[in-house]
């Protein structure tokens, strides 16, 4: 007999690039999923604090500092110890990348393999992107500024967020309203091969639903058909690339929920 529910969470870099995602998943004792759950929290470059003259965008030097349990572990300034931080950081082409900004003897230093060790980069282990979900949630991502080895914690992820579902001040700012859409399909398909889907042109007809999105405006939508994502027989309905990578990546959560049941981890 297996335990009654077990719970299992992925941790991924999400939407193409420049969010971390949780996907959740809860199964009984008959590996039949009960619940499902996505999240995103964006990057940097989404809640960052503006440090131009001007205040209204980034610039070269802006500094944010994450929780992350690999970083600086046995550094003596616990301002420093257990976190990682990133800046804003110009290439010399022109463009921007957050790198990872690592304390010396007597100060702070971007990489020298900088586009090595960018903020997705480093993301990419579960690890890093867990820790940094969680002080999402918890509020604890923070802007900083650094004087030498001195950091001065400035406002919160909270207080200079600009878009996406971390701005609670804002009703609309859940991304993707049809998201529900997503759990309920994985969740009546948790074995089905994302991996193998395809994209076929289909007829698209809408209707306004409010309870799923508050906005939804059928006027919007112009277009007479489209591409939509088509996993084994099943028309999904879905045309964001998203789809097949959200659908993979809470599946894997489901996989890890049936080995928790199967095999005693250590906690």
């Amino acid at each position: 007999m297996f335990a009654q529910n077990v719970t299992a969470t992925r941790y991924y870099v999400a939407h193409q690039g420049g969010y971390i995602g949780e996907a959740t998943v809860t199964i009984d004792q008959n590996q039949k999923v009960v619940s499902a759950s996505f999240a995103e929290w964006q990057g940097p470059s989404g809640w960052a604090e503006y440090n131009s003259p001007d205040g209204k965008s980034l610039v070269d030097g802006a500094v944010v500092r994450v929780p992350d349990p690999l970083a600086n572990p046995g550094h003596p300034n616990p301002q420093i110890r257990g976190y990682m931080f990133y800046v804003f950081n110009q290439k010399p082409d022109g463009t921007y990348i957050w790198s990872q900004y690592t304390p010396g003897q007597n100060g702070f230093s971007k990489p020298t393999r900088q586009y090595e060790r960018d903020f997705e980069g480093l993301m990419s282990n579960p690890i890093r992107a867990e820790a940094y979900a969680k002080a999402a949630r918890a509020d604890t991502l923070v802007n900083v500024k650094i004087e030498g080895l001195t950091v001065r914690v400035g406002k919160k992820a909270s207080e200079t967020v600009r878009y996406g579902h971390m701005n609670k001040a804002d009703a609309r700012s859940n991304y993707m309203a049809l998201g529900a859409a997503t759990i309920d399909f994985f969740m009546a398909n948790p074995t089905a091969n994302y991996a193998a889907a395809t994209l076929r042109q289909a007829k698209v007809s809408l209707r306004e639903d409010r309870s799923v999105d508050a906005n939804a405006r059928v006027a919007d939508y112009t277009a007479a058909s489209d591409s939509v994502f088509v996993v084994a027989d099943a028309v999904t309905g879905a045309t964001y690339s998203d789809f097949p990578h959200y659908s993979l990546e809470l599946q894997m959560a489901y996989k890890m929920a049936i080995a928790e049941q199967r095999v005693r981890f250590s906690r």
